[in-house]
């Protein structure tokens, strides 16, 4: 331990008479590690971490993909992962692998209090949710089976850590006192214990209610606890100890097959039927539950895997430009280390010295990093939208990430320093005592290795350069895609009076009377209402029946709609190619009316005049096209921008029999966020107690939209820019040394009659061929590597030919600002000073 502080006291006095190589090597290693775990962290909070409650690899989620005739509800693309209420309770009362077996759905609620509505977010669960996760109280008791009962039984609520904490100011006395939520009173029975929040990423439930209150949580939804047919409940289990999934699984299958059966019986589907028989060889499936609900992360998974490469790649090019410095300090040192080699000094004892320094830069580098990580994570957690379903994202660092942090140091310690100290205590004691510096050979070979390290810079340089600019295209496609609508001048925010308890013909009504006070407002230049929030993955989608088309056997006729007021199409700009919009003369009183958008209308009518033609929701003998196409309008996107034109349809809000949500939008004469408190205003004069959601403008949304692209792009450019600048940094350092060792044959040189520009090619074509060289080899690791991110990118491909020229032009930018010092230092050689030299 007296020697490991004797090393550490020696570092310390040796990197404190080299401040600016110490900063250097410090400040490249903190960007290195700071990069890499501000990642790390992203990454663990998203992919990695596991559920906060006892035994999480017992957890599992269940699936079932195919078919499910009737409605499904899910958050999911293939709703594999939504089942009905009443097969949740079959699986739950028949299964004999589970010691619990749960099921939760998530709805926006209103709670109201205070003289005020606000909107919180509510998740329906069983009765044995909170004894199936392990989770106890932090305040009174959870959830029991005599919770979950009969539908509307159970008025109880229990809140989360959080919400009881921020709300109510973790006022104890909440316990059994009423809080009323979407109209309902509901008694608050507990807290849930502080950690625990819910069984998904990115969705904080602020409070936990009975699924048996559906119909008030959810009134407009349409959905119902006991159809078969109404699949929108997840449902997540906990295994046995001691039974595997593959042994749960196959236990289920003979108690699934059978509930199936009863399904298609009660569902009066076709034993003939090629989807009946998909139905009834439906497998159901268990998936890892011990993080929880994977709905964020499918999504999130490729981009977080590519900056964690992306970060490893720029700390790897710290440690290769540390590793440089590190050879030409080890030389600089070779007649200190001769000379204690032989005072009698061992091998072994100086290369633990030289460790020992490493060490100490890598702590310093660790802790700097630390907090360049913390200010990263700040900055992208408070850049990330509140509705992009990440909610709960922290930029904290915890012990897994400070861990990870150490772990790096140490690593990064010992690469960057192992192979100097090596060889800057392999000296030749004669030859070195002797010449009182290093020797030519030892120096060449020295001048060998750096270059090997610059050459790998630039190469990983050029990859990260690659992935960026791609990554770079991406966005700005995106941004200048066609999406069909005009955005500009466009303010939205959305009202549910449906959760505050307004019957549908009441939230018509106060859509109506919206509509009117808000077009009569000065700058206001239209306004419309849609059910359904575009640009936002708000979609709806049904299979359809069109008058005197042949839907062929296995034919998808899936289309997407929304329900939307008169003036929507002139609002957003989307063009009237046939027929008319929507009036107010459209009523549920008049007949059932839609316009279709153009793609729909080629694939399903073409050739054919589409206005005055049917249309119905649903397929069989049994439909009957029942709504007049009225309009044709032109194609846009509904999505986001990277969504594809799909056929589309539209129908008045005022024949949606289940009308809960209104999203207006509003263009405006000037800046739309100048409208912001009239309007808001103006629904407050309606409805007082009427929470505003999401007012922003289109714009912004759209926007929001596209977070993870321009996250994932400004990180990988910024990495690619400091991966460069490293690089710069390294192929200066060795150019700089190559002219401070040669400058007394330099000065021969010009001595002899050597030209200026003879010296400047020679030190330019150094640097040049080393990124040559560099530059072709990350070249084409680029191509061979930049196809398996090929499905982040949009309109490009992975071997975009004006990519890889930037990357070619940028390498040689950074190459001749890296050899212009070094060069024209060399340039400026003195002969008669130069022949002085050592």
């Amino acid at each position: 331990m007296q020697t490991l502080w004797q090393d550490i006291r020696y570092g310390l006095r040796m990197l404190g008479k080299s401040p600016a190589f110490t900063a250097i090597a410090v400040l490249t290693l903190a960007l290195g590690i700071g990069a890499n775990t501000a990642i790390f962290s992203f990454t663990d909070q998203v992919l990695l971490r596991m559920l906060p409650v006892p035994n999480p690899q017992q957890l599992v989620v269940l699936r079932s993909p195919g078919p499910n005739p009737g409605r499904t509800s899910s958050d999911m693309t293939d709703g594999a992962q939504s089942f009905s209420y009443p097969m949740y309770k079959d699986l739950r009362d028949r299964s004999s692998v589970f010691s619990g077996l749960l099921t939760c759905f998530g709805v926006d609620v209103n709670v109201s209090g205070h003289g005020s509505t606000q909107s919180a977010n509510g998740e329906l669960v069983s009765g044995n949710f909170f004894q199936t996760l392990d989770v106890a109280p932090a305040l009174g008791r959870v959830f029991d089976a005599n919770d979950e009962t009969e539908p509307g039984a159970n008025p109880v609520a229990v809140l989360s850590y959080g919400y009881w904490t921020r709300k109510f100011g973790a006022d104890p006395s909440i316990l059994d006192k009423p809080l009323t939520v979407n109209g309902t009173a509901l008694t608050v029975v507990g807290v849930a214990r502080k950690g625990f929040d819910g069984v998904q990423f990115g969705s904080l439930p602020d409070i936990f209610i009975p699924i048996t209150m559906l119909n008030q949580m959810a009134p407009t939804s349409g959905l119902d606890l006991g159809k078969r047919t109404d699949h929108f409940v997840a449902v997540l289990g906990r295994l046995k100890p001691g039974v595997s999934r593959a042994q749960a699984q196959a236990s289920l299958e003979p108690v699934y097959a059978p509930l199936l059966e009863e399904d298609a019986k009660l569902l009066k589907l076709s034993d003939k039927s090629p989807r009946t028989k998909q139905f009834l060889e439906k497998p159901l499936q268990l998936t890892d539950g011990a993080g929880g609900r994977q709905v964020v992360q499918p999504g999130a998974e490729e981009p977080l895997l590519v900056l964690l490469g992306m970060v490893a790649l720029v700390l790897l090019i710290a440690c290769a430009n540390l590793a440089s410095l590190l050879v030409a300090r080890g030389e600089a040192r070779q007649r200190e280390i001769a000379i204690r080699l032989a005072l009698g000094a061992g091998r072994a004892r100086l290369l633990q010295q030289l460790l020992t320094e490493s060490l100490l830069i890598g702590v310093a580098g660790g802790v700097a990093g630390l907090a360049f990580a913390s200010w990263c994570l700040n900055t992208m957690v408070s850049a990330i939208p509140s509705d992009a379903g990440m909610t709960g994202l922290t930029a904290q660092l915890d012990p897994r990430v400070l861990w990870f942090a150490a772990g790096i140091t140490i690593v990064t310690s010992v690469l960057f320093g192992l192979a100097p100290a090596l060889r800057a205590t392999r000296v030749n004691l004669q030859t070195t005592l002797k010449d009182q510096g290093s020797s030519v050979s030892e120096g060449r070979t020295n001048i060998r290795l750096r270059k090997v390290l610059i050459v790998a810079q630039v190469a990983l340089t050029a990859v990260l350069l690659a992935g960026a600019g791609l990554l770079a295209r991406t966005l700005t496609n995106l941004e200048h895609a066609n999406l069909g609508v005009r955005t500009d001048n466009i303010l939205q925010f959305s009202v549910e009076p449906d959760l505050n308890g307004d019957k549908p013909p009441q939230t018509l009504a106060l859509g109506q009377q919206a509509r009117q006070a808000i077009a009569a407002l000065p700058g206001v230049r239209s306004v419309t209402i849609s059910e359904q929030q575009i640009f936002a993955n708000d979609d709806n989608s049904s299979n359809i029946t069109p008058e005197g088309y042949t839907v062929g056997p296995d034919e998808n006729t899936n289309v997407f709609w929304a329900y939307i007021s008169p003036n929507y199409f002139s609002t957003m700009g989307i063009p009237l190619v046939a027929g008319r919009e929507f009036t107010d003369a459209d009523t549920t009183a008049s007949h059932k009316v839609i316009i279709i958008n153009q793609t729909l209308a080629k694939r399903f009518f073409a050739g054919r005049n589409p206005v005055g033609m049917h249309i119905a929701r649903g397929g069989g003998s049994s439909v009957h096209p029942d709504m007049e196409i009225v309009g044709v309008v032109a194609d846009s996107k509904w999505d986001g921008p990277r969504a594809n034109i799909v056929p589309f349809m539209y129908q008045p809000y005022t024949q949606e029999p289940q009308l809960g949500a209104l999203t207006f939008y509003v263009r405006t004469e000037r800046d739309p966020g100048q409208m912001a408190a009239t309007l808001r205003s103006t629904i407050g004069r309606l409805d007082a107690n009427l929470p505003i959601n999401n007012m922003r403008t289109l714009t912004a949304q759209i926007s929001d939209e596209m977070f993870n692209d321009r996250l994932v792009a400004i990180l990988s450019i910024s990495m690619a820019l400091l991966a460069a600048l490293l690089a710069a940094l390294g192929l200066y350092g060795v150019l700089a040394y190559v002219v401070a060792r040669r400058t007394r044959e330099i000065g021969i040189r010009m001595a002899l009659g050597g030209q200026r520009s003879d010296i400047l090619r020679l030190v330019l074509g150094q640097g040049a061929w080393l990124t040559l060289i560099g530059g072709a080899i990350g070249i084409v690791a680029a191509l061979a590597g930049t196809h398996w991110m090929a499905s982040m990118l949009y309109g490009v491909n992975t071997a975009d030919p004006l990519t890889f020229i930037g990357v070619v032009v940028l390498l040689a930018a950074v190459s001749g600002a890296a050899c212009y010092v070094p060069a024209r230092r060399a340039v400026r050689v003195d002969p008669m000073v130069a022949l002085r030299y050592e």
